[in-house]
Formats: structure tokens, sequence, C-alpha cells
């Protein structure tokens, strides 16, 4: 009898767990989909402006108020914004950038200053080569966050691979002047300006590369092309020379050292 009362115990008690269980899961699941529910709001990405209420994803630029934002995140908010960034990354590195742009975009509505998340915005319009809404965003936050360096930079090579090379050069060398020891924005500012003709300042750049380098062909044969255009022939011929000792069989240099010593 008494067994048969234990074992009625051990009955109740296992569905009592069991519906504990069942409702802590559902509860669980409930809160869960209302938090990403608010999270995700599926809508026209064309119709939401981004960043700092001045990108529009058609890529036509706007001119937007601009604003101050005083607002102080809770750390409820800062925990769910680290965790928005680990998605937005993962969603990215995988191509699905529509779905982290809809991320983005909702977050920015709390926190539109946030410059991770303006940045892992341009970098998404980088990977799609929509270089112009990159640019947008990065001149929208150097308002908000002045004298930035690493945003004046990304700044530069987005005007470089829109070919805008004289706002690449301004911008490259308001970094350099900031920071002179920057080895890829010195190999910018010498590709930029050997790009544009000036050969001078190029020299002056590729020196400054070569000193960290000095075994670089690439550079080496930039110089040398330098000098050619200068009508520094010896130099020249002295850079290509320099070649030939690291690539003995660089035709090119070869070449070059014969045909630049018949005109000295």
């Amino acid at each position: 009898m008494e067994n048969l009362f234990l074992l009625k115990l051990e009955i109740l008690i296992f569905f009592l767990s069991f519906f504990y269980l069942l409702y802590y899961m559902s509860w669980k699941l409930y809160k869960t989909y209302f938090k990403v529910k608010n999270v995700i709001i599926k809508e026209e990405i064309s119709n939401v402006k981004t960043a700092l209420n001045k990108v529009d994803l058609n890529t036509k630029e706007k001119n937007y108020k601009k604003e101050k934002n005083n607002k102080q995140l809770t750390d409820e908010e800062i925990n769910q914004l680290t965790e928005l960034l680990k998605r937005v990354k993962s969603n990215a590195s995988k191509g699905y950038f529509d779905t982290a742009k809809w991320i983005i975009i909702e977050w920015l509505s709390i926190d539109k200053f946030n410059k991770d998340l303006n940045l892992e915005l341009a970098s998404i319009y980088i990977k799609e080569k929509n270089y112009q809404s990159a640019e947008y965003i990065y001149k929208d936050l150097l308002e908000v966050i002045k004298d930035d360096t690493d945003l004046y930079k990304k700044l530069a090579y987005i005007y470089a691979m829109q070919w805008k090379l004289d706002l690449a050069l301004e911008n490259y060398i308001k970094v350099h002047k900031k920071n002179p020891a920057d080895e890829e924005v010195i190999n910018m500012l010498a590709e930029i300006n050997y790009d544009l003709k000036d050969y001078k300042n190029a020299l002056k750049y590729i020196n400054q590369y070569l000193k960290w380098k000095p075994r670089d062909i690439d550079k080496l044969n930039m110089k040398a092309i330098c000098f050619e255009e200068t009508r520094e022939l010896k130099e020249a011929i002295e850079i290509h020379k320099r070649i030939l000792e690291l690539q003995p069989y660089n035709t090119n240099s070869r070449d070059k050292v014969r045909s630049l010593s018949d005109y000295i």
C-alpha cells in the first residue's frame, strides 16, 4: 500500500515538473519572439533614412536637418546593441546585406549617432560597391565626431574608389599631418600623386614608403618612372639597376637601362 502511495506521488511530481517545464519553455519562446519582432521590422528599405538621417538607400543625396542626440542608452540597450552588432556582422559575412541593413536602420532610431552601427552600414555599402552612400555616412559622422583620423582615412579611400582623386588626396594629407608614420596613408599618397602625374610629390612619398620596404619592386618601378618623367635619367637608370639586383631577369628594367643610356 505504501509503495502504491509513493508511486502515485512520483507520478504526480513528474507531471507537475513536466507542465512547469512546458510552461517555462512556452514563456521563453513567446518573449524571444516579440524581442526579435521588435528588432526586425519588415519595411521597404528605400523608405527609411539611414546613418544620421542623411543617407538615402536609393543613393540620392538629400539635405536633412542636423540634430544632436544626447540620449543616454540604458544598460539593457547597450547589451542589445552589442548583440545587434554581432548579428549584423554575421548576416553581412554571409551576404545577407538587406537583412543586416534592416536591423541597423531599426536600431539607428535608438542611437542614430552610434559610430559602430554607421560604420557597419558603410561597410555593407562598400561590399555592394555603393560607394556614394558610404561616402555620405563618413561625411555625416565627421560632422558629429570631429577630427577622427580613422574616419578621414575611410572617407579618403571611398573618394579614391570613385576616382575622386583630388578629394582623396586632400583627406589623406589631413591624416598624414596627424600621423606621419602611417604606412597605409603614405602608400596611398604615393599612388594618388603618381596617378595625378604629380611626379615630384609622388617621389617624396615613394621614398618615405621605401624606407619601410626597400625591396618593393612596384614602388621602385614607380620611382624609376617618376625620375624618367622629370628627365632625371641617370637616377632612373640607377633605380632600374637596383631592380635588376633584386630581380636579375626583369626584362623591363634591363631594356630601360639600355634605352635610357642612349640619351645620356
